[in-house]
């Protein structure tokens, strides 16, 4: 056979071979997707053909309760309904209107979509006659909402703080959903990890106009974990009366010297054991109640408070800063006698070193060393301690001490915002390039001159004192969940014991008559043995700041800080008055009304005892303390 037939009959034979590879090839393909289709991507179809009759749903999860250490209830949970509008007409608004409490709701306009809230917290007993009138219409829907609550209202409101509904920004960054509840301020912040819980998943089957059939549980979710603070329910409430009823004390004062009176306390008290550094009270006023910022329409109380109005209520002072004052000698007496000894100086009315310093006295109160110094707080002892130190070295003593003591930086409480103070020092000058003047230093030794501090520390350096050395951080965090919470580890402070009771002898006197001419201490008149059962020492403190420096002595802080029984303390206060005034008229009869309440012992509304101490018969709570509050065990290690 020639070439050119053979060329022929080659392509009439792969002419069907070719048209049979491409069929074939097509078919390969066809059966690969329908293979894909139907095996490989089968739970993905399946999934998206159920999303079309299926919706998800979140389960919020509840906070856990807040609780004092008696079992008062502090913080809950209750669930709110919420009538959610989704745009469109309407089906009989004007008995939805009237059912849901609100008659001056109108409807807005919705974009495609979107949703608005039309009433929040709807009445409880209108919610079962609104759901008739819901059920049936698409674009409105009943919505459950968990609810803070705050049962006992301004009841230890700044110590528990309050929250509000995550922010865009904690959703898109945080992981938080929408309506999730965030503490802003005090434990509800600071604890928000052990408080929030994680919410679940509830799958609904619904119709093709969106109404729910069935619903089932995917993911429950975990509830928060329950907290139980270190808070004596007793103590807190003896604490913010005798905030409240302070406001008589301050303007005494005012009236006596002319000046304006207050209608709103503005002070601080936190109340400790001393042996575990619990907090058993924390008192801040003005106050506010938490439950305004869950209420709607929002109460007017709570945009007045959030402007600062009626003296600050927002504000926390136990941990804002102040200038000290005479708190802070126990400290500067410290630091003078265990590095130049306890020297004695007299104690004239006044001083001249770079200007005229006057004591508060205005007559010589005769010899003195550091103990009598403290209990008589006299001035001139404290600058003429400075002057023989060196005013330079002496300052820059001073602060490093002060700071081991536990002023300049936290004390351990479980809050934010504590403010660390200001210690001055010619250092601290030096290093930000300031003019410093030697001067300075006796206005530090007595607490001045932009020595701030606040309550919290004042309590946290008395504890130190106290336990002669030893230091243990604030607490106010009882148990997590029924969990016990381990003990913050104590650390040793710097100096002698014999120096820390030599400073506790000192605040002891406070209390005590003296006599000659000396004469009494500054708390003798209302915690002396002749008029008080149980024996405690402190110190008073009477700060000048801005507005006492600029108009008169009657807008001066006023502090005290006492502890007790003195051969082996339980309690220890601080009170603190912005403006109050002195602190032997002001913050002393404060404390004692909280020492009264702790030790069962009654006064009256200036705190004096009712009757003669012998009348009285105090309930001392001195028992012996379980190991585990004191000791962090370490693993393997028995105590």
């Amino acid at each position: 056979m020639d070439a050119p037939k053979k060329r022929a009959r080659s392509r009439e034979v792969s002419r069907p071979h070719v048209i049979a590879l491409c069929f074939s090839a097509f078919l390969a393909v066809f059966a690969y997707r329908l293979y894909d289709l139907q095996i490989t991507r089968y739970h993905q179809f399946a999934t998206q053909s159920e999303s079309n009759y299926q919706r998800d749903e979140i389960v919020r999860a509840l906070r856990g309760e807040i609780r004092t250490r008696d079992g008062l209830l502090l913080a809950t949970n209750r669930m709110a309904v919420d009538l959610i509008y989704k745009g469109g007409d309407v089906a009989a608004w004007p008995q939805i209107r009237y059912l849901s409490g609100f008659a001056d709701v109108q409807l807005p306009s919705v974009a495609p979509g979107g949703e608005v809230t039309l009433v929040r917290n709807v009445p409880a007993d209108k919610i079962s006659a609104l759901q008739e009138y819901t059920v049936m219409q698409p674009n409105l829907e009943l919505r459950e909402r968990v609810e803070r609550v705050y049962p006992q209202g301004t009841f230890a409101a700044h110590m528990v703080g309050y929250v509000a509904e995550a922010n865009e920004r904690e959703v898109e960054e945080d992981g938080y959903a929408l309506a999730d509840l965030v503490g802003r301020s005090g434990l509800e912040a600071s604890l928000q990890h052990e408080l929030r819980g994680e919410n679940g998943i509830r799958r609904l089957e619904v119709t093709a106009a969106g109404r729910p059939q069935t619903e089932r549980i995917i993911d429950p979710g975990q509830k928060g974990r329950d907290v139980v603070l270190t808070i004596d329910a007793k103590l807190q409430r003896a604490a913010e009366k005798a905030l409240q009823e302070g406001l008589a004390d301050v303007n005494k004062a005012r009236l006596k010297r002319a000046s304006p009176t207050e209608s709103v306390v503005k002070g601080a008290i936190i109340a400790l054991d001393p042996r575990t550094n619990e907090v058993l009270a924390l008192a801040s006023a003005p106050t506010f109640n938490p439950n305004w910022f869950a209420q709607s329409p929002r109460p007017p109380q709570l945009a007045e408070a959030l402007q600062g109005n009626g003296g600050q209520p927002m504000l926390n002072r136990v941990v804002q800063m102040f200038d000290a004052g005479s708190v802070f000698k126990p400290t500067s007496t410290l630091a003078y006698i265990e590095k130049w000894g306890n020297k004695t100086f007299a104690c004239p009315p006044g001083i001249r070193f770079g200007g005229w310093r006057r004591n508060w006295a205005g007559h010589h109160m005769g010899q003195m060393d550091g103990r009598k110094a403290i209990s008589n707080s006299c001035n001139t002892w404290y600058y003429q301690a400075a002057i023989d130190a060196d005013p330079i070295v002496f300052s820059n003593y001073l602060a490093r001490r002060a700071k081991d003591m536990g002023f300049g930086g936290p004390t351990g409480l479980e809050l934010i915002g504590e403010k660390i103070g200001n210690l001055p020092s010619a250092e601290s000058y030096k290093a930000r390039k300031a003019d410093y003047w030697p001067g300075q230093a006796l206005s530090f030794a007595i607490g001045q001159d932009a020595l701030l501090v606040t309550p919290a520390q004042i309590a946290y350096a008395l504890s130190t004192l106290v336990n002669e050395g030893t230091q243990r951080p604030l607490t106010l965090v009882r148990s997590v969940n029924g969990q016990r919470a381990a003990a913050k580890p104590a650390k040793r402070v710097p100096g002698a014991r014999k120096n820390f009771r030599l400073i506790k002898e000192g605040m002891e006197m406070t209390t005590l008559q003296l006599g000659g001419v000396n004469g009494n201490g500054t708390a003798s008149h209302i915690l002396g043995p002749h008029r008080f059962p149980v024996r405690t020492g402190g110190k008073t403190g009477t700060a000048e700041n801005a507005l006492s420096r600029r108009y008169n002595y009657a807008y001066t802080n006023a502090w005290y800080e006492g502890y007790g029984p003195v051969d082996n303390p339980d309690l220890l206060v601080v009170a603190f008055f912005e403006n109050g005034g002195e602190g032997s008229g002001t913050a002393l009869p404060a404390v004692a009304k909280v020492f009264a309440a702790h030790w069962c012992l009654k006064v009256d509304g200036r705190g004096y005892l009712e009757g003669p101490p012998s009348s009285q018969q105090p309930c001392l709570k001195n028992q012996a303390m379980e190991v585990e509050q004191l000791v962090v065990r370490k693993p393997g290690k028995q105590p």
